[in-house]
């Protein structure tokens, strides 16, 4: 699944600071920004004039298609990398689904800070590659994996990228829409498995965002390539 996080942990405010002539930092620290749930911190077609390092918070990317609908193609929380999917202007737009703060590189910079720091280079080649893998892989299930495969993986994805994920609970950042969205399902599907999943024992919803997983290698068995009916039906304690 298109869904990135975790990745740049080396990245400090200093890194992005310009140098003065005789090769030292300025005092200035490198410019952050701060984006409301619901605001964009980008648009489609907007000048792709720098990268930017998610430091909290989730969002949410989309391209409008040819008939005026939106369609999600990833989300991002903490350590992510935006910014790295196209050339001149940004092929996707970045709506923030919570409060969300960026730490901001020029893109005139990348290359000067690259090669100044070779642990930074190195953490965003491997990002360019597990965001590469990950939208392969979204593409390979889009086709070939069952409602119920999706959303296992998906929420099994969420709960590994969430820092307050303690015992396999954690809060849904995205609405169901957003999810259903992203996985290529109808709104009411994505609620009947939920229902499903939690009917069984495998997840229990606290509240309408508020998840645990109680059964994670029931979840994976099916993300896999299970069926639903492989899984056993556990009564809810």
């Amino acid at each position: 699944m298109c869904i990135a996080g975790g990745a740049i942990t080396g990245f400090s405010p200093e890194a992005a600071q310009p140098k003065s002539p005789a090769g030292e930092r300025t005092p200035q620290r490198a410019a952050s920004r701060h984006v409301a749930a619901h605001d964009h911190l980008y648009y489609e077609g907007d000048a792709r004039d720098c990268l930017y390092v998610v430091e909290s918070g989730w969002v949410k990317l989309y391209r409008t298609l040819i008939d005026g609908q939106r369609q999600i193609v990833g989300f991002a929380n903490k350590g992510s990398i935006l910014g790295l999917e196209s050339d001149v202007e940004h092929s996707n737009g970045c709506e923030a689904v919570t409060p969300v703060s960026v730490r901001c590189i020029p893109m005139a910079r990348v290359t000067e800070i690259c090669l100044n720091d070779g642990k930074l280079a190195n953490q965003l080649l491997r990002q360019v590659g597990r965001q590469l893998g990950a939208a392969q892989a979204q593409l390979a299930a889009v086709g070939t994996q069952s409602a119920e495969q999706k959303l296992a993986n998906f929420l099994l994805t969420i709960c590994d990228l969430c820092d307050d994920a303690n015992d396999g609970q954690f809060d849904m950042p995205m609405r169901r829409g957003d999810m259903a969205e992203f996985l290529g399902l109808r709104l009411e599907t994505v609620s009947r498995k939920m229902s499903e999943f939690q009917r069984r024992g495998w997840i229990r919803m606290e509240s309408l965002y508020h998840c645990r997983i109680v059964r994670r290698d029931i979840l994976e068995s099916l993300g896999e390539g299970g069926t639903a009916d492989d899984g056993p039906i556990l009564r809810a304690s």
